[in-house]
């Protein structure tokens, strides 16, 4: 389970191809072919993580992938329900693409272990949590590879959070409380995906849920536009 969980923590380039990650992505295609060639019409096993098939399939077939140094503008859940079940929906639907027969284990051993390690994450966060009450001697290096991990985790946060800001456009008050609440917000962001992962395992599987994004403003809210 510990390596599932230091393996599966870290994003990997493989062999120049997809980069593997459990998080949210934007999948763009630079070739119209590309679209047409790999197609998003996967039947169930391409339905719930349909980008994350997508990825598999044109990386097996020889495509390559990179970032595009730009901004996209997204709206995230606006709730704590949707955001765990969005996660949910996120785990079922990589846990399809992992055992998708079509796609070869050359290509998906990366996302196997990601995934397990996403699926372990109740047991490895438990385990914290019993040390305090049972607490047992842990050689040097493993716990370094804990603490190592741990922080590497927390980095991704802060850097999602400095990715999806700009001090030009909130200010550098704003930017820096953001910065400081998104630490704050790590063991709560932690809970949330402990209880995404115990639904996604035990609850209905192949359910498509759909995140309210609509956000209706109140009668009496004034815009300004300038």
């Amino acid at each position: 389970m510990f390596i599932f969980f230091v393996l599966g923590h870290f994003p990997r380039r493989i062999g120049g191809g997809a980069l593997q990650a459990l998080y949210s992505t934007v999948t763009a295609t630079s070739d119209a072919n590309a679209e047409k060639h790999v197609s998003f019409n996967n039947g169930i096993r391409g339905s719930l993580a349909e980008d994350c098939y997508f990825a598999m399939k044109a990386y097996e077939k020889g495509y390559k992938f990179n970032f595009i140094d730009g901004e996209m503008w997204e709206k995230s859940p606006f709730t704590v329900w949707d955001f765990i079940e969005q996660r949910k929906r996120w785990l079922q639907g990589v846990a399809l693409v992992v055992h998708a027969p079509e796609i070869s284990w050359k290509y998906k051993m990366w996302l196997f272990i990601s995934l397990y390690a996403w699926i372990t994450m109740p047991l490895s966060f438990s385990n914290i949590i019993m040390n305090f009450f049972f607490p047992l001697p842990i050689p040097f290096w493993l716990n370094f590879l804990c603490s190592f991990v741990t922080a590497v985790n927390m980095y991704m946060y802060v850097f999602g959070t400095i990715k999806s800001f700009s001090i030009y456009r909130v200010g550098l008050f704003k930017y820096c409380l953001c910065l400081i609440a998104v630490v704050f917000n790590v063991i709560l962001s932690i809970l949330m995906e402990n209880v995404a992962v115990l639904l996604a395992v035990f609850s209905e599987k192949k359910k498509f849920y759909i995140v309210k994004k609509d956000f209706a403003l109140k009668k009496d809210t004034n815009i300004v536009l300038v």
